[in-house]
């Protein structure tokens, strides 16, 4: 993270024209979730998406191959020191989004590294001791919340960044 210099800019949703979400693809309901967010967030194409989901296993789930702008890493994306490597995974870290929105729930060493060196301007996501590094906003919601509560905190601080007064 010390070598890579980017600009932090407070963006929010009105003014933000590309936007990457990270999460976590454990089942199909979360999926569903954070497919409804993503076309809520193009605003009917005004915006870039671009999703990249973690699965557990190297096979991609059937609910899941059907999906259009979303990819998805396991762990054989990461060399043993947890690092990104994969082609997906390094593209993904590699785009200058205006706000990358990470919506995974538990925290895990090697996605903490795709935020940490994501060349996004504004890096949003959930609140956790030791993670001021890694995002530019975090959104403190409880231990039990779930993933729709969390992008409804979200999409409520991103709006109210940017409003015209």
């Amino acid at each position: 993270m010390r070598i890579r210099n980017r600009e932090v800019q407070g963006l929010g949703l009105e003014s933000a024209r590309s936007i990457g979400v990270l999460f976590n693809a454990k089942d199909e309901l979360t999926f569903k979730v954070i497919r409804d967010f993503s076309t809520e967030l193009r605003g009917g194409g005004l915006r870039q998406v671009k999703a990249l989901g973690f699965v557990p296993k190297t096979e991609v789930a059937s609910f899941l191959q059907s999906s259009q702008d979303f990819d998805f890493f396991s762990k054989e994306d990461f060399n043993w020191f947890f690092k990104p490597q994969g082609r997906k995974v390094v593209g993904f870290m590699s785009e200058p989004f205006d706000i990358l929105i990470d919506l995974r729930l538990n925290r895990s060493i090697p996605v903490l590294f795709i935020v940490g060196l994501s060349r996004a301007q504004f890096k949003v996501g959930r609140f956790g001791e030791g993670y001021k590094d890694f995002y530019d906003l975090m959104i403190n919601v409880d231990d039990n919340a779930d993933l729709g509560y969390l992008v409804t905190q979200i999409k409520h601080y991103l709006s109210m960044l940017n409003q015209k007064k």
